[in-house]
C-alpha cells in the first residue's frame, strides 16, 4: 500500500511542480516579478536544468534590477543550452541595459543564426548597433525585423528614431505614422514625429505633435525639452522657459535642459538666473565645458572681460579642441590688449581648421589693429571666400578704420556703386 501511495505522491508532486511553474509565468505576464522570482526558484530548486524555469527566473530578476543575480542565471543557463536563440537574444537584453553594447550585439547576432525568423532579436540589435553609430546597419536590422513581422510598432518607432538621427526627416516621418497607424497612443512616437517635422521646418506641425505626445504622456522630460526648442524658434521665448521648467521639474539633473535653459535666460538678459542654471548644470557634469562656457558669455556681456578670460580658459581646460571656445578666447585677449596672445588663438585655429572663417577674419582684425595691410587683406580675403556675409562685416568693422585708404583693403572693401 505505501508504494501505491508513493506512486500517487510522485504523480501529484509532478503536477503541483507544473502548477508552479504556470503559475511564475502567469505571475510574470502581469507584472508581478516578485512572486515570478519566488516560484521559479522554488520549481529549480527540483529541475536545475530547466531551460524555461532558468529564463524565466532571470527575467524576473532583471525587472527587480537584480541584475548581479540575472547574469549568473543566464550564464549558468546558456552552458546548459548554448544554442537556446531565446536565451541569448534575453541575455542581450540584459547586456543592452547595463551598456554592454558590443557583447550585447554577439549575443543577439548569435540568436538570429539559432532563430533567424525572431524579429525581436532584429530590432533589439538594430538598437544596440544604434548605440554603437552603426546606424545604416541598425535600419537594415529594422526592415528584417518588419519584413517578418509588419505590424510591429516598435521597429517602425525605432526606424523612424535612426531616420532622424541621419536628417532624413521625410523618411523617419514615414515610419512614425506607421507606428502610429498601428499603436496611436504610443506618445514616443508623437514626439519623434514632432522632431522630424521640426527638422523639415515644419514648426507648426511639430508643435501639435509634441503636444499630442505630452497629452499622452505628461511624465517624460525630453518631450517637454523637444517642445521648447521648437517654441523658441518661433520666438516665443516665455513658453519655451515653461516647458524647459517642466523638464526639469521631472529631471532636475537634466543636462541639456539646463544648458537651454542658461541660454535662453542669458538672451532675455536675466544673466543672475542663467548663471545658477549654469551652476546646476556644471553640478550636473562637472566635465563638461558648456556651463564654463556660457559663464564666461554672461561675465563678458557684464563687462568682467578678466572673468570671462577665466572662465573660458576652464570651458577649454575640458574641451582643448574647441575652435568656437579659443576663438571666444581670443576676442577676449583682444578686449584686454594682449594682441599677441589673441593672434596665437586664431592662428591655432586655422592650422588646424582652415574652413573655419570666423578665425581669418579675427586674424585680419589683429593684423589691422597692427598696421600690416597685406597680412590684414589676405586673412580678410580668405574669411570672405568661405562666408561672404564679412565682406558687409568688415566695412563697418572699426579695427579696419585706419587701413582702409591703403591698395590691398581699399581693392577689397570697395563699395560698388550701386551699393553707395
Amino acid at each position: 500500500m505505501d508504494e501505491e501511495f508513493d506512486d500517487f505522491d510522485d504523480i501529484f508532486g509532478e503536477e503541483a511542480d507544473e502548477d508552479d511553474i504556470t503559475l511564475a509565468q502567469e505571475a510574470l505576464d502581469r507584472g508581478d516579478n516578485t512572486t515570478a522570482l519566488e516560484l521559479a526558484e522554488e520549481y529549480l530548486e527540483d529541475h536545475p536544468f530547466d531551460f524555461d524555469a532558468l529564463n524565466l527566473c532571470a527575467v524576473a530578476a532583471a525587472n527587480l534590477n537584480d541584475t548581479g543575480k540575472a547574469l549568473v542565471i543566464y550564464q549558468r543557463a546558456l552552458r546548459l543550452d548554448p544554442k537556446n536563440g531565446a536565451l541569448h537574444h534575453n541575455y542581450g537584453v540584459l547586456l543592452q541595459r547595463l551598456g554592454s553594447n558590443h557583447e550585447a550585439i554577439n549575443h543577439f547576432r548569435r540568436s538570429i543564426e539559432l532563430q533567424p525568423d525572431f524579429p525581436e532579436a532584429y530590432i533589439n540589435l538594430g538598437n544596440s548597433l544604434d548605440e554603437e553609430g552603426k546606424v545604416e546597419e541598425a535600419l537594415h536590422c529594422y526592415d528584417e525585423a518588419l519584413r517578418r513581422l509588419p505590424d510591429a510598432s516598435d521597429a517602425y518607432y525605432n526606424r523612424g528614431f535612426a531616420l532622424n538621427r541621419l536628417g532624413r526627416f521625410a523618411e523617419a516621418i514615414e515610419s512614425f505614422d506607421k507606428a502610429l497607424l498601428i499603436n496611436p497612443q504610443d506618445a514616443a512616437s508623437h514626439n519623434g514625429r514632432g522632431f522630424a517635422l521640426a527638422g523639415l521646418e515644419r514648426e507648426a506641425e511639430a508643435l501639435q505633435a509634441y503636444n499630442r505626445a505630452i497629452s499622452r504622456d505628461a511624465t517624460v522630460a525630453n518631450f517637454y525639452f523637444n517642445r521648447a526648442h521648437t517654441l523658441q524658434r518661433q520666438g516665443q521665448r516665455e513658453e519655451a522657459l515653461r516647458d524647459l521648467d517642466a523638464a526639469l521639474k521631472i529631471d532636475a539633473n537634466f543636462f541639456d535642459a539646463l544648458i537651454e535653459r542658461g541660454m535662453l535666460l542669458l538672451e532675455l538678459g536675466r544673466f543672475e538666473e542663467a548663471r545658477k542654471s549654469l551652476d546646476a548644470a556644471h553640478r550636473a557634469d562637472p566635465d563638461h565645458p558648456e556651463p564654463f562656457f556660457y559663464r564666461s558669455v554672461i561675465l563678458e556681456r557684464k563687462g568682467d572681460i578678466p572673468g570671462a578670460l577665466v572662465a573660458i580658459e576652464e570651458s577649454l581646460k575640458r574641451d582643448p579642441d574647441s575652435d568656437y571656445a579659443l576663438n571666444n578666447k581670443g576676442n577676449l585677449l583682444l578686449d584686454l590688449s594682449r594682441v599677441e596672445e589673441a593672434l596665437l588663438c586664431f592662428e591655432t585655429i586655422i592650422a588646424r581648421n582652415d574652413q573655419y572663417a570666423l578665425a581669418h577674419y579675427n586674424r585680419a582684425c589683429v593684423y589691422a589693429l597692427r598696421n600690416d595691410p597685406e597680412e590684414a587683406a589676405g586673412s580678410l580675403a580668405r574669411a570672405i571666400a568661405l562666408d561672404p556675409r564679412f565682406l558687409e562685416e568688415a566695412r563697418k568693422d572699426p579695427d579696419f578704420d585706419a587701413l582702409r585708404a591703403t591698395p590691398p583693403l581699399a581693392a577689397l572693401l570697395l563699395v560698388p556703386e550701386s551699393d553707395s
